[in-house]
């Protein structure tokens, strides 16, 4: 709890979030560009054009490229500046290695995870805010389309690949303790993944991270089974975070 409550109330935690939340905008300049030129010239926006908006973005490079360096910023040196510190060496007296890491393992996949849901989030409220009060009304006998719904569905995604390349980043410092390994590595593989996606197996989607933010009808179970997989991914890579982190800590 002391993990979870620490990473929580960092500064760098809401600060991520927020620029997450704006990446989404920086990824959505054409389309605001637009929406600019036709109020000015007398017009109104489309009727939903706030939700729009940011699910657009949800494709977009601009919004990609941030994805795995804020969320592995919050916390992912945590353990190794416990551990250059000596901060560790006073706590695991008043606690167990096995309490400490679970407590690690939590905190860095929830901070991980909430920077990207807070930031869509954040993101959905400042364009309504903004822009929904210049949209159009409905015309009579026309649905409006749900994108707050859509977003929601798409919340689960996010939070499980953010968790995945934040305990990326922690367990790779574990290894190295390298402050740098931290928040350089999600990077790295994530791009990885998707350079050996696109230009040698096409085919082979599973591991593809745009994939896992926006799946084809031909997953099994659609969203829900990129979710079982990214949670088999993380209880992956979080076992190879204890294994690691607990062979550095029988060494001090």
């Amino acid at each position: 709890m002391n993990s979870i409550r620490q990473a929580m109330s960092s500064k760098v935690f809401w600060i991520c979030a927020a620029a997450f939340g704006l990446s989404v905008f920086l990824a959505s300049v054409e389309a605001i560009a637009g929406a600019v030129q036709g109020l000015g010239e007398g017009g109104m926006l489309e009727c939903g054009f706030h939700g729009y908006l940011v699910l657009e973005a949800l494709s977009k490079n601009a919004l990609l490229l941030a994805l795995p360096i804020l969320c592995a910023l919050p916390y992912t040196a945590s353990f190794v500046d416990d551990v250059k510190s000596g901060f560790i060496k006073e706590y695991l007296p008043r606690t167990t290695i096995a309490g400490y890491l679970r407590g690690k393992i939590a905190a860095c996949g929830l901070s991980g995870g909430l920077v990207l849901v807070l930031g869509l989030l954040f993101a959905y409220g400042l364009s309504a805010l903004v822009f929904a009060p210049m949209e159009a009304p409905l015309a009579e006998g026309e649905e409006a389309v749900p994108y707050f719904v859509e977003l929601i569905r798409v919340l689960p995604l996010f939070f499980c690949s953010g968790a995945f390349w934040s305990l990326v980043g922690m367990t790779f410092a574990a290894m190295t303790k390298s402050k740098y390994m931290a928040y350089a590595s999600p990077f790295i593989f994530y791009y990885i993944l998707i350079i050996l996606n696109e230009r040698y197996f096409p085919s082979f989607y599973i591991l593809y991270p745009k994939e896992w933010l926006a799946p084809g009808e031909y997953w099994p179970l659609g969203n829900w089974g990129v979710v079982l997989l990214l949670l088999e991914l993380i209880a992956l890579i979080s076992l190879a975070f204890w294994i690691a982190a607990k062979r550095r800590i029988e060494r001090l």
